[in-house]
C-alpha cells in the first residue's frame, strides 16, 4: 500500500498515514526487532498492511520521496466539502420510478432473458 505521512513523532517512532485507498487512516509504531524508519508528515511511503484489533497498521514502511506532500495535513484540516446537499433538498429532487412487483409481471413461458451466443 502507498501512503502519505499526515503526523509523525519521530522520538517515538510513531506516524499516521493518509492511505492510498482512501479507507482507514493506518498507524505505524516501530518494533523492537525492526531497524526504525525516520518518518516524517509529508513523507510518500510504501508498506505493509495489516488489520490489529480493528485497527490498520503499516509495517515495513518504505520512503519513496521525502516531503512529497509537505503541507497535506493542513490543507485536509481547512477543506471545506464540495456540494453538500441539504437533505430536504436531495429528497426533493429525485424522480422515483416505481417497478410492478415480480408477482404481477407476465409470465414469458419459462424463457431466460439472457441471450447466449454459443
Amino acid at each position: 500500500m502507498n501512503g502519505v505521512v499526515l503526523w509523525s513523532d519521530a522520538s517515538h517512532h510513531k506516524a499516521v498515514i493518509w492511505c492510498e485507498d482512501q479507507g482507514d487512516l493506518a498507524y505505524y509504531s516501530h518494533k523492537q526487532r525492526q531497524a526504525p524508519v525516520d518518518l516524517h508528515e509529508g513523507d510518500l511511503i510504501c508498506f505493509d498492511l495489516s488489520l490489529h484489533q480493528n485497527q490498520r497498521m503499516a509495517e515495513n514502511p518504505q520512503i519513496l520521496e521525502e516531503a512529497a506532500c509537505s503541507g497535506l495535513a493542513q490543507s485536509l484540516a481547512v477543506a471545506q466539502p464540495d456540494g453538500v446537499v441539504s437533505s430536504s433538498r436531495a429528497q426533493g429532487s429525485a424522480q422515483i420510478i416505481p417497478f410492478t412487483p415480480r408477482s404481477m409481471q407476465k409470465q414469458r413461458g419459462g424463457s431466460s432473458r439472457c441471450n447466449y451466443i454459443g
